[in-house]
């Protein structure tokens, strides 16, 4: 059960939170608003599909490594996060978002798309596997 939770490997594991992490620094500078980051500015809402195709294929490709489904929801939830905690932050829409819409639709996209990604990778190593065997 443990392995199923959090992966096969603890220090894979360790090493894909930290890629976790990263999604969520890099996505979130994009998405500061132009005063603060100048030409890194992203405009908001620009490649949505591309968030949660982000989000979807780094929980997929995790899962696929070494299981983990905490940890293929964290890899969903780096740029889902990354994205929509600036939108409350900064107010960058309007009617401006709130810091918790902003969390509630982040973690919304993250156990959507984690949770798809998870079981997308994980069962297509397991297939693999039984076609291999």
């Amino acid at each position: 059960m443990e392995a199923l939770l959090l992966g096969r490997d603890p220090d894979t594991a360790v090493r894909l939170s930290a890629v976790a992490g990263t999604l969520f620094a890099v996505t979130f500078v994009l998405h500061l608003p132009p005063r603060l980051v100048g030409w890194l500015s992203f405009p908001f809402g620009l490649f949505l599909p591309l968030l949660v195709g982000t989000a979807f294929l780094a929980a997929a490709v995790g899962a696929y490594r070494n299981d983990g489904f905490f940890v293929a929801l964290s890899l969903a939830g780096g740029p889902s996060f990354g994205f929509y905690l600036p939108l409350g932050l900064f107010e960058l829409t309007y009617p401006s978002a709130t810091v918790l819409e902003g969390l509630t639709i982040g973690a919304t996209v993250t156990v959507a798309a984690g949770t798809a990604g998870f079981l997308v990778g994980a069962g297509g190593r397991r297939a693999i596997r039984r076609i291999r065997d």
